[in-house]
């Protein structure tokens, strides 16, 4: 099913911050198919207001007869300030136009990872290679034993960076943050754990050159002392 048909949920939300697929500069949308809902969302991105005569609790304030007067609003609970700029928006919709040929390229640079990353097993693992090949690839994440390797993450990030490749840890898990500890110090997610121990972001994006690819997994063997 398309995603964001909402066939499975009472809503969908997309991120189209810089780095993802297609982007808007920040932000994102939602997609729903509640109308209830979908007013509602309206109504909390812009502080919470409405300005429809037939949700007015206050007729006195509202009206001029029977006619709302034209600058009244009423604000019925708080909201945010969550309007995309129309600069934005007009950026998001030019994206959206080249989503398919964005989609193929990250898919054909995934290809010659999965062609290049097994000349650095077992240490590195491509778990990715494994996935659906109608998958739109946002990050390339790799599996890397740092313990066999004696070498710690932030030496291979290092490592990476001074080869001029940049390398990133998607994510630190949500419940070893303060917050979450502060709510149950206790908890205990060993999957989580066990792929945040060894994950490493390489690179992936659109205008990357195959050449690059071959670029970062070289350097990813010189950083982990595989391929020196």
């Amino acid at each position: 099913r398309p995603v964001g048909d909402c066939a499975y949920a009472s809503a969908a939300t997309f991120s189209l911050h810089p780095v993802k697929t297609v982007a808007m500069g920040e932000g994102g949308f939602v997609t729903t198919n509640d109308d209830a809902m979908a007013r509602e969302a309206r109504r909390m991105r812009e502080h919470g207001l409405t300005r429809d005569a037939d949700r007015f609790a206050q007729q006195e304030l509202a009206l001029e007869g029977e006619t709302p007067n034209p600058w009244y609003y009423e604000m019925p609970s708080p909201g945010f300030n969550y309007r995309v700029p129309d600069l934005a928006c007009a950026l998001g919709r030019s994206q959206l136009s080249k989503l398919d040929r964005f989609v193929e390229r990250r898919r054909a640079l995934l290809r010659r990872y999965a062609t290049l990353l097994p000349a650095l097993e077992p240490a590195v693992r491509f778990p990715s290679a494994d996935a659906p090949s109608g998958t739109a690839w946002h990050l390339c994440a790799v599996q890397i034993d740092f313990g066999s390797l004696g070498r710690s993450r932030a030496d291979v990030m290092a490592a990476l960076r001074a080869d001029g490749v940049g390398s990133q840890v998607h994510y630190i898990p949500v419940h070893r943050q303060p917050y979450y500890r502060g709510l149950d110090p206790d908890q205990c997610l060993p999957g989580a754990e066990a792929y945040y121990a060894g994950t490493l972001s390489l690179p992936l994006f659109v205008d990357m050159a195959d050449t690059d690819v071959d670029r970062v997994v070289d350097a990813l063997g010189r950083a982990c002392g595989i391929n020196p």
